[in-house]
Formats: C-alpha cells, sequence, structure tokens
C-alpha cells in the first residue's frame, strides 16, 4: 500500500528533522537530566538510592563527554538515559525510606528487650536483697542505653531517619547483650553471696 500525499510529505520532512537535531548539541534534554538530577537530590536519592544515583550521575557525565567529542546523537541517548535514571532513584527513595526506618524500630525493639529484661532482674534482685553494688559493673551501660533509646525514638518520630539508622547501629552493636550481662552479673553476686546478703556487725 502506497502511503498518501500527505504522508509521503512528513516523512522525508520528519528525517530531517530528525538529522538536524543529531547535528546540534542536545542542549534541552541535557538541561532536564540536570533538573532531574537535581530533584532527585533534593529527595535525597543520593543517600536512599545511592547506586541508582551514581547510575544517572554517570550517564549525565557521558552526555556531556559526548557533546564534546561532537557525538551528538550519542549524547542525545545518554541525556535521555541520565534523565530516566534519575526519575527512577527519586522514585526509590520512599521505599528505601521504609526499609531503613523499618530496620531502626527493630533495633529499637530489640535494644528496649535488653531493658526490659534489665528491669526483671532489676526486680529480682531486690526481692532477693541484692544490693544495687553488684550491678556497678553494667550500670553505666544501662544508661547509656536507656538515652540511646530515647534519641533514637526521637529520631525516629521527627522522621530523620539518616541519623536513626547510625543511631540504631551503633546501639545494636554496644547493647546487644546488656539484659545477659546483667542477669550474669546478678547470678556472680549470688555465687559469692549464697546466703543472700551479710549481715552488718555490730561493734
Amino acid at each position: 500500500m502506497k502511503p498518501t500525499a500527505p504522508f509521503r510529505l512528513i516523512l522525508p520532512l520528519a528525517g530531517c528533522l530528525l538529522l538536524s537535531a543529531c547535528d546540534q548539541p542536545p542542549a534541552r534534554e541535557i538541561a532536564a537530566a540536570e533538573a532531574a538530577l537535581a530533584q532527585a537530590r533534593k529527595d535525597q536519592a543520593d543517600a536512599y538510592a545511592p547506586e541508582q544515583w551514581k547510575a544517572a550521575e554517570a550517564a549525565l557525565n557521558q552526555a556531556r563527554q559526548k557533546v564534546d567529542a561532537k557525538d551528538y546523537r550519542g549524547a542525545l541517548s545518554s541525556a535521555m538515559d541520565a534523565g530516566e535514571k534519575a526519575k527512577a532513584a527519586s522514585g526509590a527513595v520512599a521505599s528505601a525510606k521504609l526499609l531503613v526506618k523499618g530496620a531502626a524500630q527493630m533495633a529499637q525493639a530489640e535494644v528496649q528487650a535488653g531493658l526490659d529484661e534489665v528491669a526483671a532482674v532489676r526486680e529480682e534482685a531486690a526481692k532477693s536483697k541484692v544490693p544495687e553494688e553488684a550491678f556497678a559493673a553494667v550500670e553505666a551501660r544501662v544508661q547509656e542505653a536507656t538515652a540511646g533509646v530515647a534519641a533514637l525514638t526521637a529520631q525516629i518520630e521527627k522522621d530523620e531517619l539518616l541519623e536513626a539508622q547510625k543511631t540504631s547501629a551503633d546501639l545494636k552493636a554496644r547493647f546487644a547483650s546488656l539484659g545477659a550481662d546483667f542477669r550474669a552479673a546478678l547470678d556472680a553476686w549470688l555465687a559469692e553471696h549464697p546466703k543472700g546478703r551479710k549481715a552488718v556487725k555490730k561493734k
């Protein structure tokens, strides 16, 4: 089937326009890619979707290099690729934030569980008349863990997720065994004082 007259005119015109576009730098597409990367940075894609961000940045750099080499067709392709990758990076931020927040909340719960165990051991010790000095070696860590959980809770509530990510990692590394350590301190004291607290001698 032969193309109709209007199409016979449009096709050569489109070809001319395409060739003309490839004979000059794709300034509009590069500008659009730059704007997409700027938005991605504003969305914190460089922090929450770093691999996709780097891919977008690399594609934009390739577009600029190809312009310098006068490979305008290649520059056009790289610029469009950069824009798409930047948008994908922005789109990945929301799910990445959810993952970071979930991990922070899990760490918060784990350390809090250790503090709850400390409270239970402390109550058990009080019933057995075990003195507070039995826990002197671990008491400072209990106070630090308590302050750390409070700080992490505030960061999560304020949506300061990058800070919460660092805080949660630190808390898990330092206080994962806190409950067990507190109980070990109680067991050690009871082993050394099988009859409980020694009576004070009267003068």
